[in-house]
């Protein structure tokens, strides 16, 4: 119950910062946003933004969870990707694309760290995934930051474009025994899903099975 409790006076905090954060960044009081989210990492990490932005994904998320002993992370990362997300819009408002993309790829890394540890729904203050996919558009993701999009976006009931993201991973590693079977089991997974679910999905029941018997068919010839 008091674990409980924390958190979610925790996420009442957070959510408060980020609308003060966003109310400014709508205003275009980009000086005083940049401040206060200096502000807001130094309370939680210790380390002000650009000592953030030098830091990997990782490290990031060692930091988190160091400072939250009592589980939650994953609230923590959230609120940390958002601050991440809120600087790089303003960065790239202001025309300075090479340190918005940096920031952008930390905020999107975090987020799904903090997305694949459940299946709970994030915080409404975490950033929004489209829109930093979006921002890195032009951007060549690495191949671990796919591999979480994949997994994110077939529990998410977006089969189409986690089908998209798995033709990608696969066409890099064509011979990768593990991909191969991740993506055997995602379409193997699919067959158990009624048909208004694939549907819905974007990927017809007839598509997964053309998909599933040529995924096969690689592991075959690789064997052969």
């Amino acid at each position: 119950m008091f674990r409980d409790d924390y958190i979610m006076r925790m996420i009442r905090q957070f959510g408060q910062i980020y609308a003060y954060i966003l109310g400014m960044r709508r205003r275009g009081q980009y000086p005083l946003a940049l401040i206060a989210i200096d502000n807001a990492y130094r309370e939680r990490l210790g380390l002000g933004s650009d000592a953030v932005a030098a830091l990997s994904d990782s490290q990031i998320l060692a930091l988190v969870r160091f400072g939250e002993t009592n589980g939650s992370w994953r609230e923590t990362g959230a609120f940390v990707a958002s601050l991440l997300y809120s600087e790089a819009v303003i960065l790239q408002e202001q025309g300075q694309p090479d340190d918005a993309t940096p920031r952008a790829m930390l905020s999107l890394q975090l987020l799904l760290e903090c997305d694949l540890a459940s299946d709970q729904p994030l915080p409404e203050y975490a950033p929004p995934r489209d829109e930093l996919l979006g921002m890195l558009s032009d951007y060549e993701l690495p191949a671990k930051t796919r591999a979480a999009l994949f997994t994110l976006l077939a529990r998410a009931g977006r089969y189409a474009h986690a089908e998209d993201v798995l033709a990608v991973l696969l066409d890099e590693r064509p011979t990768d025994a593990g991909l191969i079977g991740a993506g055997v089991s995602f379409y193997e997974g699919l067959l158990d899903r009624d048909d208004a679910d694939l549907e819905a999905g974007g990927l017809p029941r007839d598509e997964v099975l053309a998909a599933l018997t040529a995924l096969r068919a690689t592991v075959v010839t690789d064997n052969s």
